[in-house]
């Protein structure tokens, strides 16, 4: 199994996404065929086994899940759309057949216009339906005839979604990689990173355990926000059917449906800083059909969008990849650096399941190069002094919050050694697949320690922080996770994700009030949550003492008075065997 490839959780959820940039590069029509036979083999290059294809691309229809819990769980229905390279299902044609009394088959917009007329509004407004509507789109169009091997006078629904209703398709990246083979090899490039990446987003959306969890729960639909959110293997998350515009794509506004909230407020840390508010007033009047490579800082933009910053690649090239520059990877892997006094210090604790099998080293050669990436990309706008200064800023209020995150698993270090939770462990509720984990994984993907305390304990075992510890925001056991463990689990997960995207996207306020200033309160509710339940444990102890005290008294004197009744008894029986003699 290549769970190398995988990931095991997905945290919160995926990062910055893209839209079609760069300017029309020259390229060979061998090169091009290369790029275009990679893209169409997509899920092959994705998932190269036959074990990973079973798990994620052959289709099952709504039959049964996805990932190495796939027969736990069967999907809802809409996931038919979400993962539809997985999960489709061909509509039954029954209606269509009515409307081929009307319409013939070839008839596809016609009928469209009366069965979904937004569909065709929003084609009609799209390149595909004006190939030629400028003379850089009429270049790109000649360059995919000449890929293809056949003229085109429109793209039509037939070229995506096949020519027969009963044989209906939902286009992937794989179909789109056709005629978009650059763009397309660009987005599968984002796996050489590793996770967090766009194009496992199913992968990181199934795989944690309390995702089956949840289903054997029955809470399939509570997950919309999850199924939807990781939903991010497809090329309409950004450039939205059908009109699919790359004007669109290049706004932030494609990037912010997804990246906002809790665990990544992108969305609110760009909008509110001074770069968003700038964007806010003048970006009406930006040409967003201009390619991003051929942007001028100052000029076309007044300030960067998140594809500016987040796709260029360095040297004034720009890619559909906004994850090569990422050093912090969302903020949720221990960093090398801190002297940790809890259980950090043993992290990974010897599990070899990525993204939890490493600690980060934010000063390796490469996160080096991919710091001063940053600082090019700032210096486009700001000076390099400042870019570097900012930049290493972000680094030590990063370590900041690492030290601040030690001290809180370390309260929680010690209720867990104590078993001071409201509930004891043992009459909790299971980890989330916590029956089942040791024998589905073994002790070389859990690691000796952990698959020892999943097996010895039937699952009953308490797990805090980074990062399978973020159970406590998504599953829903009886008396697991308790308060003081979702306390924390929002404080590193949610608190610390707005204090670092506030320092990231320059934006003070979600920083400090929303963020920083969040994780030092929690802190002390963390302390007052431990020190009550502590004293609490101390004092059922006592209880339990005194009742010991009292018991063992009350069975002293029980005691005492059948000795004493016996010995008078014994005394009496003498006596009266005296007097008969």
């Amino acid at each position: 199994m290549n769970l190398m490839r995988l990931g095991a959780v997905l945290l919160a959820a995926p990062l910055m996404w893209g839209s079609l940039t760069g300017s029309l590069q020259a390229q060979s029509e061998t090169e091009l065929k290369e790029m275009q036979k990679k893209a169409m083999s997509y899920y092959d290059a994705l998932y190269p086994t036959d074990t990973l294809k079973d798990w994620f691309v052959n289709n099952v229809g709504l039959e049964k899940g996805a990932g190495p819990w796939q027969n736990i769980y069967k999907p809802v229905p809409l996931q038919m759309y979400w993962f539809p390279v997985r999960h489709y299902v061909k509509p039954d044609g029954t209606y269509y057949d009515q409307l081929l009394e009307k319409y013939k088959p070839s008839d596809c917009v016609e009928c469209h216009k009366e069965v979904t007329p937004g569909f065709v509004h929003d084609w009609e407004e799209s390149t595909h339906a004006n190939l030629r509507k400028n003379p850089r789109i009429a270049e790109k169009t000649q360059q995919i005839e000449k890929l293809i091997g056949r003229e085109l006078k429109q793209v039509l629904c037939k070229d995506c979604h096949g020519q027969d209703h009963k044989e209906l398709v939902m286009p992937t990246p794989a179909k789109c990689g056709e005629c978009h083979p650059k763009e397309t090899t660009e987005f599968m490039s984002e796996a050489d990173r590793g996770r967090p990446n766009h194009i496992e987003g199913l992968a990181a959306n199934v795989i944690p355990p309390w995702y089956p969890e949840m289903f054997r729960r029955g809470y399939p639909t509570a997950q919309f926000g999850c199924d939807l959110c990781h939903a991010t293997d497809r090329c309409n998350i950004c450039h939205t059917r059908h009109k699919f515009a790359a004007a669109e794509g290049r706004r932030p506004e494609a990037c912010m449906s997804c990246h906002m909230g809790f665990d990544h407020p992108d969305a609110e840390t760009y909008g509110e800083s001074k770069m968003g508010y700038i964007y806010h007033l003048e970006g009406e009047h930006w040409d967003w059909e201009k390619p991003l490579a051929e942007i001028v800082p100052g000029k076309d933009y007044r300030t960067p969008t998140c594809q500016f910053c987040h796709f260029d690649q360095g040297n004034g090239k720009f890619a559909h990849n906004p994850v090569t520059k990422g050093v912090w990877r969302m903020g949720t892997v221990p960093p090398k650096g801190v002297d940790y006094k809890s259980s950090l210090k043993d992290y990974p604790h010897g599990i070899n399941l990525p993204p939890l099998n490493y600690s980060l080293d934010i000063y390796s050669p490469e996160n080096k190069q991919r710091s001063e990436q940053w600082v090019a990309v700032c210096s486009k706008c700001h000076s390099p002094r400042f870019a570097r200064l900012y930049r290493e800023n972000l680094n030590d209020f990063m370590f900041e919050m690492w030290k601040l995150q030690d001290r809180a698993q370390l309260i929680l270090d010690e209720i867990v050694e104590l078993d001071a939770f409201e509930v004891p462990i043992k009459e909790r509720d299971i980890f989330p697949l916590g029956d089942i984990l040791a024998d589905a994984l073994g002790p070389g993907l859990l690691g000796e320690s952990v698959y020892k305390a999943f097996k010895t304990k039937a699952g009953k075992v308490p797990v805090i922080g980074p990062i399978l510890g973020l159970h406590g925001l998504f599953a829903t056991g009886r008396n697991n996770p308790s308060e003081i463990e979702i306390t924390y689990a929002d404080m590193w997960f949610g608190d610390k994700a707005h204090a670092y995207k506030g320092v990231a996207h320059g934006q003070q306020d979600i920083s400090w009030w929303y963020g920083a200033a969040k994780v030092y309160q929690k802190i002390n509710i963390l302390e007052s949550q431990a020190a009550a339940l502590k004293h609490d444990k101390e004092f059922h102890e006592i209880l339990k003492a005194k009742d010991r005290k009292k018991f063992a008294g009350i069975i002293g004197s029980i005691i005492g008075i059948v000795a004493v009744l016996m010995f008078g008894a014994a005394l009496w029986k003498k006596r009266r065997e005296t007097n008969h003699e």
